[in-house]
């Protein structure tokens, strides 16, 4: 019989703790989860971020169709939207995915849910809502919170997070989103989407700053096209209440310059989240960027303690929370040492048009001084294309000049995040471009322009 109340507990249940607990109660293990509460049962994914965001999408995209169904000979008279019909729809998703369906499962598996507040009193115990449990294993995935930029006057002035904007049953008439990565990106779509006057400000010099140049400025131009003002390469120096609304003071160019609207979303990424976990009572150190220190193993320098999903500071990604996860609970487990591997990680924004991407971008390639090429197709031709009305989009794949293995794969278009699979997939199995090119694909698809981008390198 063990010493330890839990061969391992798992601090957070979303895809990382999850992860981790499933593998472990498989192979027998005593196992637990500590959620502090309800409302972030199954993690910040499900709950706040990817879905109910998809979902407001999916909504948009739809109110988009019917405005524009008459192209397709199919006429709605007045096209309009109910926000909190909208709003309802979000919630009941979010709910079929998250709340009771998970406590369920965790129950059907035999995991303990225990809910509170868990913060280290030793290596092996924790303090969880005045209760002390101990285990063998402990699994920090306690995700991400948002980062707030030391921005004058912000606090006094008020905005929005995510988290904040993504329950709204109400719209704005007009919003400032201030930086112009992933979430600001789609939050732009969403809120334009449903005709909010949109001013979105970024710091780089680009939106979607970790994808390739070229997409990024597609994106741009559409989101642009849709009415949304972008400011790129700009700092933003203070912010003000004007009345009942909102003004944001930037630094452009040299030139200062003042944007209004009625509400201030702070986009600005998001950072490991250790709040209150008193990380020095069980001697686990952090790095002097405040990440954790973390092997290869994702193990922290207290061997038993170990991080996943964003807790872990890698990626901040789901399906990259789940592997993590997946690795800790086999490595706990079966006693091995498995080392992670991020040389083949998709992402997708889900913005529109979609953007999808996987290894590297033309300028990192450059940058390693790789002797390179570039496969390039324009979507717009495609049958598929031309039935749905959807004519934008390319498939780029960069891949070794000299050995014709693929160095990473962008797609902006429709279903660029289903279609990156593809590239994903050779890159992971080292098959060459020239074998997506020899591959029949199916006509009338958007995947043919993955095929007509790799049949550049033949």
């Amino acid at each position: 019989m063990s010493k330890y109340d839990y061969d391992l507990i798992c601090i957070g249940s979303g895809s990382a703790g999850g992860s981790a607990a499933f593998v472990a109660k498989k192979a027998g293990h005593r196992v637990a989860i500590v959620e502090e509460f309800k409302d972030k049962l199954g993690g910040h994914c499900p709950n706040y971020a990817c879905v109910p965001t998809k979902a407001l999408l999916k909504a948009a995209q739809v109110y988009k169709m019917a405005r524009e169904s008459g192209q397709f000979g199919i006429h709605v008279d007045n096209p309009r939207f109910d926000f909190k019909e909208v709003a309802k729809y979000r919630e009941d998703v979010v709910e079929q995915l998250t709340g009771s369906r998970i406590e369920k499962n965790l129950h059907n598996a035999g995991i303990d849910l225990l809910w509170g507040r868990a913060s280290f009193v030793s290596d092996h115990e924790l303090d969880i809502a005045g209760k002390k449990y101990s285990a063998g294993n402990i699994v920090i995935g306690t995700g991400s919170k948002e980062f707030i930029p030391p921005i004058e006057a912000l606090t006094d002035t008020g905005f929005w997070v995510s988290d904040n904007a993504v329950k709204l049953d109400a719209l704005p008439e007009s919003v400032i989103i201030i930086g112009g990565g992933p979430i600001g990106t789609e939050f732009s779509q969403i809120f334009s989407g449903f005709d909010v006057a949109v001013t979105l400000l970024q710091r780089n010099d680009q939106i979607l700053q970790r994808e390739d140049r070229e997409v990024a400025e597609y994106v741009q131009k559409d989101l642009e096209r849709r009415g949304v003002k972008i400011v790129t390469s700009c700092e933003i120096e203070s912010v003000h209440k004007l009345g009942l609304g909102k003004v944001v003071n930037i630094k452009a160019g040299g030139k200062s310059e003042s944007f209004e609207a009625q509400e201030v979303l702070v986009a600005t990424g998001r950072r490991a989240n250790f709040e209150n976990l008193n990380l020095d009572k069980a001697g686990v150190k952090l790095a002097p960027s405040g990440k954790l220190e973390l092997n290869e193993y994702l193990q922290t320098n207290v061997a038993h303690i170990w991080a996943a999903g964003d807790a872990a500071g890698n990626w901040q990604f789901t399906h990259t929370a789940a592997y993590e996860g997946d690795l800790v609970g086999r490595n706990i487990c079966h006693r091995h040492d498995e080392a992670v591997n991020y040389d083949v990680v998709p992402r997708a924004t889900f913005c529109e048009p979609e953007v999808a991407s996987v290894g590297m971008t033309e300028a990192e390639a450059k940058t390693k001084g790789i002797d390179y090429k570039v496969g390039k197709f324009l979507s717009g031709g495609l049958g598929r294309a031309l039935i749905d009305r959807d004519r934008r989009g390319f498939v780029k794949i960069i891949a070794n000049a000299k050995d014709g293995t693929i160095l990473g794969g962008h797609i902006v278009g429709a279903n660029a995040g289903q279609l990156i699979h593809e590239i994903a997939i050779a890159m992971k199995a080292k098959i060459l471009v020239t074998a997506i090119a020899r591959t029949i694909h199916a006509y009338p698809t958007f995947s043919e322009a993955v095929a007509a981008a790799a049949e550049k390198f033949l």
